[in-house]
């Protein structure tokens, strides 16, 4: 009888923003590179070459630059863009593998597959991707999630690409896990194993010999379900089809301080197209909308931390009308003499958009108008087009902005920067 025994595959792109950027600049590969967050800020992903130079996750770009040693050191700003869509991608090419595929994050996804094939699987998802889409993956197999998680961080640190932690013998798998950090452990995290170690756990090992029971009664359900997949007992499935969403927020950085009463009402008036674009994409509606404005704790001059909500007499997603709301609520909450750095815009408590029925119907030339919106902004970027009730203008005039001076082009998405070969 044919073993269908049922394993966890993780795949994880090695270094998924850099490498992401190698796929269509050649000349970065094996040179030290780096991406930086929101307004160009702080690090948040590096290569394997500016690992090697000692620069940290989180380490300010300025700090960084600084260093004689990190004169050949390549930065790039944030192409949000461009990573998604080969995110994306990534997960088509999953799918195409296995039959349950879970896309976990940006760079992972997680497959489910006979045992017998998972060797198999995971050598074609690594093959596929490198040859399809240029991006080094690693796979992990185990019988567990948190195994397989465990699995593909131990076949990044050897660098063999494959590591099915199901082949190892009990004594094998011990000395692994009693290699392993509690706080390294998928679902732990740094407050939980800081109390964990007060009693006595500091690996992994030792996490997976507790008592399920005695975990359950002394921590949660979660610490329970980690304690039981680390001794090989699946309780945490894929979910094939995300979670509903209960909420969606666009929260920026602001590029250069607004001051002025305009300028958050512009910024809070497209940050909330943002988000109407994204409620219409997942078919949801939102009965109320949040603007917030902050100058940030920090530097001199006042500060000033302010919300204001309005609700609707029906869910809404149409473009205009949040975005008309938005840029009400910005001027009502803004204050003289405040030099706004961060701005919000959060849509809650989210309805699906088929399930209102108002007593009268809404103007359709508001959806007509949204989606055409969205078709413009698709295709030519954001600003191209907007609601004059935001003081919309070329992207290049708002002083507001994410600053991203380094960014590459966003190859696949924008048909103006697609790469021209000469």
């Amino acid at each position: 009888m044919v073993d269908r025994r049922r394993v966890v595959l993780l795949a994880d792109v090695d270094a998924m923003y850099v490498s992401t950027e190698r796929v269509f600049n050649s000349a970065l590969t094996r040179r030290p590179v780096v991406v930086l967050s929101n307004n160009d800020g702080c690090v948040v992903a590096r290569s394997r070459e500016a690992k090697a130079l000692g620069i940290g996750m989180g380490e300010p770009w300025f700090k960084v630059k600084a260093r004689p040693d990190c004169r050949a050191v390549t930065a790039l700003s944030s192409n949000y863009e461009l990573y998604g869509d080969f995110s994306a991608r990534l997960a088509t090419v999953c799918a195409q593998l296995a039959a349950a595929v879970e896309q976990y994050s940006i760079d992972e996804c997680f497959l489910e597959a006979p045992e017998t094939e998972a060797a198999e699987i995971a050598r074609q998802v690594r093959e596929c991707a490198a040859r399809w889409l240029g991006l080094p993956v690693t796979v992990g197999i185990g019988a567990t999630k948190t195994l397989a998680k465990i699995a593909t961080n131990h076949a990044k640190d050897t660098g063999i690409g494959v590591f099915n932690i199901d082949g190892l013998d009990q004594a094998e798998l011990a000395e692994l896990l009693a290699s392993i950090p509690v706080g390294d452990v998928w679902g732990i995290g740094t407050r939980l194993s800081a109390r964990l170690a007060t009693q006595g756990v500091a690996t992994a090992g030792a996490l997976a010999q507790l008592d399920p029971g005695w975990v359950r009664r002394a921590y949660t359900i979660v610490v329970e379900r980690t304690v039981r997949e680390l001794q090989g007992v699946p309780c945490i499935p894929l979910a094939a089809q995300p979670a509903p969403r209960r909420s969606i927020m666009h929260c920026r950085h602001l590029g250069q301080p607004a001051s002025t009463q305009n300028e958050v009402a512009a910024a809070a008036g497209a940050f909330a197209q943002a988000v109407s674009a994204k409620l219409r994409r997942f078919g949801l509606a939102v009965p109320a909308i949040t603007v917030m404005l902050s100058t940030g704790g920090f530097g001199p001059g006042p500060h000033h931390h302010g919300q204001a909500t309005q609700g609707f007499p029906v869910p809404r997603n149409a473009a205009g009308q949040l975005a008309t709301a938005a840029a009400r609520l910005a001027r009502d909450t803004w204050q003289p003499g405040h030099r706004y750095k961060r701005i919000g815009v959060l849509a809650s408590d989210l309805v699906p958009a088929t399930s209102i029925q108002p007593l009268w119907p809404d103007d359709p030339r508001h959806d007509r108008l949204a989606t055409t919106l969205d078709t413009i902004t698709a295709r030519y970027g954001q600003g191209r087009v907007g609601y004059g009730s935001t003081g919309v203008r070329e992207p290049t005039q708002w002083s507001w902005r994410m600053r991203q001076d380094m960014r590459s082009p966003r190859f696949t998405t924008r048909w103006d920067e697609i790469p021209v070969v000469s």
